[in-house]
């Protein structure tokens, strides 16, 4: 046994401490009435959504920004107009995006990610938690994808689906 042999355990602990301790954070920013935080994170979401749409005067991209509106969602925060069911509007439309932006074989994964986060209504300071988690573990995977197709994009395989995909686009324009 080496003296890092147990440095995994180690960081796996550190990780859910850190977690934890940031997932508390929002649990208090909720409860608290700390919409700028709230609202950081909100942004932070768009943002990271926005980053895999290349064309950034396409109608896609000012449709996540339309649906993606920092300003109004501030006011309905501050203004104590934001309630569960606005929250499930958000949680729908957000998946939603995240269901154009991802692989097709990702679709089950972030339609059970979107059913964790609904089954927690209970109350806002443990559904915006899951919300943010959920989010981002799909964005994580988004990302890893996106990564991974680059690092292989020159493999044949990948080269004959792409060959495909843009025969099917082609195929529906006509």
């Amino acid at each position: 046994m080496t003296c890092c042999s147990n440095s995994m355990p180690l960081r796996h602990q550190i990780k859910q401490n850190m977690n934890a301790a940031f997932y508390n954070i929002i649990k208090h920013a909720i409860n608290n009435n700390d919409f700028d935080y709230i609202v950081r994170l909100y942004k932070e979401i768009r943002d990271r959504l926005a980053q895999m749409l290349f064309n950034k005067n396409g109608n896609a991209y000012k449709a996540l920004l339309e649906d993606f509106d920092i300003q109004f969602f501030e006011q309905r925060l501050s203004n104590n107009a934001f309630d569960s069911h606005s929250m499930q509007s958000l949680v729908g439309k957000t998946f939603s995006w995240i269901h154009r932006l991802q692989m097709p074989i990702r679709d089950t994964e972030s339609e059970q990610a979107k059913i964790r986060v609904l089954q927690n209504v209970t109350s806002m300071d443990e559904m915006v938690p899951n919300y943010i988690r959920e989010v981002h573990g799909c964005i994580d995977t988004m990302e890893q994808d996106m990564k991974e197709f680059y690092e292989n994009q020159n493999h044949p395989v990948v080269k004959e689906m792409l060959r495909k995909a843009v025969e099917h686009i082609q195929s529906q324009k006509k």
